[in-house]
Order: structure tokens, then sequence, then C-alpha cells
């Protein structure tokens, strides 16, 4: 990531890096996408592991850090300080409960979240309750990347990370759920970032992706030919093109 100045790479080393313990994970990587504010050599003078992003966009980060992994597990963990440190012993227990996926979300019953507005916290519930109406989920965050995820679940959704960006992690949920992987969510916080530039999620990328996972669900929920029905995809497709990118005041949705 790119901060804006060196004052931020000493709070994220004095803040977020010490309170990782080696000993919760047999392994912690380090992607570097191209950070020139200092971060990757405090780093590395921390012995952390540090590798260079090979695959562009958000999705390439993921790829690139779990290329370079050994396990059988993996946890996906952002260092921009809104996710807490104490996620990653918890994520470790409830994943070795034999889920393919463990989502910590930032809008659950005893979730505290300081990082998001009105309108990115309404975004996150609107898609979350897209995801469970039409995939089958029973979620309050289908967002987060902070999770994880077992390699073996990882390789069967493979394919659309690589072709993504920042939807990313939406995709690794909805192509989870679709592939019948056992995936549970606990409640976590989401803390103010520190420095650098806070990347937003596209609200016409998350549609494209909502709508691209969603064509192919359609006729199994109609069973258009017992029912006697023809649905109208194309009409579907631009009142949510319409309902995502109307710029009005999310009261007006409320």
């Amino acid at each position: 990531e790119r901060s804006r100045g060196l004052g931020d790479v000493y709070k994220r080393q004095k803040k977020i890096l010490p309170q990782i313990k080696k000993e919760w994970v047999d392994e912690i990587i380090i992607v570097d996408g191209g950070s020139t504010d200092g971060t990757v050599e405090k780093a590395k003078e921390m012995g952390f592991k540090v590798i260079k992003q090979k695959i562009p966009g958000h999705g390439g980060a993921l790829l690139t850090g779990i290329e370079e992994s050994t396990g059988d597990k993996i946890i996906i963990f952002g260092s921009d300080g809104s996710n807490e440190t104490s996620e990653i012993p918890q994520l470790v227990e409830k994943g070795l409960e034999g889920f393919d996926q463990v989502i910590i979300s930032r809008f659950g019953k005893t979730s505290i979240n300081e990082d998001a507005g009105m309108i990115d916290g309404f975004g996150n519930k609107m898609f979350a309750f897209l995801v469970n109406v039409f995939f089958g989920g029973h979620w309050t965050d289908s967002l987060n990347e902070s999770r994880i995820i077992s390699r073996k679940a990882l390789m069967e959704i493979k394919e659309d990370i690589e072709k993504s960006k920042m939807s990313s992690t939406q995709q690794m949920s909805i192509r989870g759920l679709k592939r019948k992987q056992k995936i549970c969510e606990i409640s976590g916080n989401e803390r103010p970032r520190i420095g650098g530039e806070r990347k937003k999620v596209s609200i016409q990328e998350l549609n494209q992706v909502f709508l691209k996972e969603s064509k192919k669900f359609f006729p199994k929920i109609l069973k258009e030919e017992q029912l006697n029905i023809k649905f109208d995809y194309a009409k579907f497709e631009q009142f949510f093109h319409d309902y995502t990118s109307k710029e009005v005041s999310v009261l007006e949705y409320l």
C-alpha cells in the first residue's frame, strides 16, 4: 500500500506488527504491492518475510501470498489497522473446527465499527442481503477480506480470484456458497485505519460481480418450465444497475 508519509509507517509498525505473535501461526507473509514509504524495510527489520506482488490487482495480491504459503489453511489479514490482531487466534481456533471459510463480520451483533460511514455501512448491508437471498448465506458482512480459508476451498475458486480486482473477497464468499463450502461468520470490529488512503470498492464493480454470479442462478429459482413464466433478466439487470449507481441520499433507501 502507498501511504502518505513516514509517520504512517512508524504508527503501523509500533501498533500493529508487535501485536502479531509468531507462535499463532506457522508462517507470516507480507505482500508488498509497491510500497515506497519504508514499510517494507521496517517489516524486514522486524524479521517478517516480505515478498513482491507478482500479479496485479487485489486478487493478485492474495494469490501472490497464497502461492508463497505452505499451510493447509490461510489467513487473509489487512495491515491498515482496521483489523484487530486478536482476530488471528480466533480465526485459527474456528478454522480447526472443520470450516472451509471463517469470515470476520464488521457488522455483527456485537461488532464495533469505527471506520465505515453511513453509505459504506448501507452498501455492505445491501450486498450481504442480496448474497443471502440469492445464494443461501446467513451473513451480516459479505465483503470483509479478514478470514481463514482452507487451501482446498481456495483452489476451488482460484480462477475467480485471478480475474477480480477489489471484488475478490465478495467472489470468495459467493463462489464458496455456490460450491457448498462450509462457511461460518464470527463477529469482529473495524477500527479507524492508520494512515494511507482508504481504497473503496466500486459499487459498479460489485454490481457486475453479483449480476454475473446470479445470472446462472435465476432459472433454478424460478423453474420457468414448471411455472410457465419467462423471467426478463435484462430488465432485472437494468434495475439493479440503476439502483446501485443512483446518486441520491442513502436516506431515500432506508
